[in-house]
């Protein structure tokens, strides 16, 4: 694969980072909408889709797909955008953003695991010299001071699951045959249709009641789903899902600082030097060799 390829690749995976990092700004304003948790990642997805349609037909991408592939499809979307950011947004109700991002973001150890234990590939010494970097500068985002519920820690654990088990689909089956946006497509085509009915039969599904929220769940729609997501899957297919997962961990930095950009939010020392090894192992990731 040329340099340049993969180059694009770290890139993607960067600028999917820098996205979901600013997830929560966006969020928490659409939350005050009396938006709760599973209806935002319905409309996140719903949204999403017309976007992600003229999109594919602007690049004159094919909508046709394989029906073998469909099961494939449907279960990575399940996961990396249905599963995943529900966990995650229900965990927000019993324990503070910071201390869920820390056990959300056992993912990439995870993916590493999945990778070792089904696929037999080897954990090379920069991969877990990277992860126990991350594994360690994440850790010192925590608060030992705050208040740990069991409840909302089960939850972030589960969602660092199901997100290593969406990173591994997609690595070991990648698109199916499919382009960008079509994969973006279906993927979330089939995470809204379940959502969608587990949102009416449990009789939680809230739309907006303002113009502005309906443009702040659009605007979610846009940067998340069309955006991050795609972008995390193109960067995932050049690099590899061990490599993605790890040079992902930008995220909760980026978090951080839109938390002190936005919302007045205090950087401690220790945040700041957990950045630092954060940085210092997706560089380090980076300059090794390609897996």
């Amino acid at each position: 694969m040329k340099k340049t390829n993969i180059l694009n690749g770290y890139f993607f995976i960067i600028g999917s980072a820098i996205l979901f990092g600013c997830m929560p700004l966006i969020a928490k304003h659409i939350y005050s909408e009396g938006i709760n948790p599973i209806s935002l990642v319905v409309l996140r997805n719903i949204l999403s889709l017309p976007f992600l349609f003229t999109f594919g037909l602007i690049k004159k991408e094919s909508f046709k797909v394989d029906l073998k592939a469909i099961p494939r499809v449907v279960s990575i979307g399940i996961f990396g955008c249905a599963l995943t950011p529900l966990l995650l947004f229900y965990s927000y109700n019993y324990i503070s953003g910071g201390t869920a991002t820390v056990f959300h973001f056992i993912y990439p150890a995870l993916v590493l695991l999945l990778y070792f234990l089904f696929l037999k590939e080897k954990m090379s010494r920069s991969n877990v010299v990277a992860i126990i970097m991350c594994v360690a500068g994440i850790a010192m985002f925590y608060d030992p001071n705050g208040y740990l519920d069991p409840t909302g820690a089960i939850l972030a654990l589960l969602s660092g699951l199901t997100y290593a088990l969406y990173i591994f689909f997609l690595g070991k089956f990648g698109r199916v045959g499919m382009s960008n946006f079509v994969f973006s497509f279906y993927t979330t085509s089939g995470a809204a249709v379940v959502l969608l009915v587990v949102a009416i039969v449990t009789q939680s599904l809230v739309l907006p009641s303002s113009f502005l929220g309906w443009i702040l769940c659009i605007a979610f729609a846009l940067l998340i789903n069309v955006g991050a997501v795609v972008l995390f899957q193109c960067g995932t297919l050049i690099i590899g899902g061990q490599k993605a997962s790890i040079m992902s961990t930008l995220e909760p930095i980026t978090s951080l600082v839109v938390g002190f950009l936005a919302f007045d939010e205090n950087i401690s020392l220790l945040s700041a030097i957990g950045s630092l090894f954060v940085i210092s192992a997706s560089i380090f990731i980076a300059l090794s060799k390609t897996t």
